[in-house]
C-alpha cells in the first residue's frame, strides 16, 4: 500500500485587526512578502490564502518546517500578535490553488479544532499557539513547549525584533551590527534579552520532533 503523505496546515488569526489602520493593505503586503520567501525556500505548497478578514491559511511542504514558518509569521507580522493553529494529517487536493477553494481533509479539520481551543484560551495565561495532530503524546509536548515559548517572546520589543530580523538577513552578528550601526556586543545583548536563542532552539528541537513523529506515524 503506498505511503500517504502527511501535511501541516497552519490557520492563523491576526489579533486586534480591527484596530490596525489600513489593515487590508498591510495584511496583503505582509502575506506577499512571506509567500515569496517561503515559496522560494520550498517551505509551503502554495501562497498564503486569506480565509476571512483577519484569518489566513497555508499548507507546508513538510510538517518539520512548521516551527520555522511559525517564527517567520510572528516576526513578519509584529507588532500584531497571531493566534497560530496547526493541524497535521492528510490533505485532499493539496497542490490546487487557491487552497481555500480546493484543499480540505484531515489536516484542515484538525487545524480548526486547534483554532477552537485557542479561542477558549486559558484563564491563567494567554495561549497563542495550538497543535492538533492525532498523536496525543506529540500534541501534549508541542502545546506545552509553545505555551512556555510564546510567554517568553510575547514581550519582545520592536528594537529586539529589528535586531533579530537584521541578523537573520545577515551572515552573522558582525554584519548585523554594521547594518544597525551598533557594536557587536550590543547586538549580542539584544539577542539575549529577546530570548532569540530560545526561539532558535525551540524551532530546531520541535522541527526534529515533527520529523521523527510523522515519519513514524505515516
Amino acid at each position: 500500500m503506498p505511503k500517504q503523505e502527511r501535511f501541516s496546515v497552519i490557520t492563523a488569526d491576526i489579533v486586534g485587526s480591527r484596530k490596525v489602520e489600513s489593515f487590508r493593505l498591510k495584511r496583503d503586503k505582509t502575506l506577499k512578502q512571506i509567500s515569496d520567501l517561503h515559496l522560494r525556500e520550498k517551505l509551503i505548497v502554495s501562497r498564503y490564502a486569506v480565509t476571512a478578514w483577519d484569518e489566513f491559511q497555508t499548507i507546508l511542504t513538510e510538517p518539520e518546517h512548521t516551527p520555522r514558518v511559525m517564527l517567520d509569521l510572528r516576526r513578519f507580522f509584529y507588532p500584531s500578535h497571531l493566534w497560530i493553529a496547526v493541524g497535521v494529517g492528510l490533505v485532499s487536493e493539496a497542490r490546487k490553488t487557491p487552497i481555500n477553494r480546493f484543499a480540505g481533509g484531515q489536516a484542515f479539520e484538525r487545524a480548526r479544532l486547534a483554532v477552537e481551543r485557542l479561542s477558549k484560551n486559558s484563564p491563567k495565561f494567554r495561549i497563542l499557539s495550538g497543535f492538533e495532530s492525532g498523536v496525543e503524546e506529540f500534541d501534549s509536548v508541542a502545546n506545552t513547549v509553545y505555551h512556555l515559548h510564546d510567554t517568553l517572546i510575547e514581550g519582545t520589543t520592536a528594537k529586539q525584533w529589528e535586531t533579530i530580523n537584521t541578523l537573520i538577513a545577515s551572515s552573522g552578528q558582525e554584519e548585523a551590527a554594521q547594518k544597525l550601526g551598533v557594536g557587536v556586543s550590543t547586538v549580542s545583548r539584544t539577542l539575549k534579552r529577546a530570548h532569540y536563542w530560545h526561539m532558535i532552539e525551540t524551532a530546531d528541537t520541535m522541527g526534529a520532533l515533527f520529523k521523527k513523529t510523522f515519519q513514524l506515524h505515516e
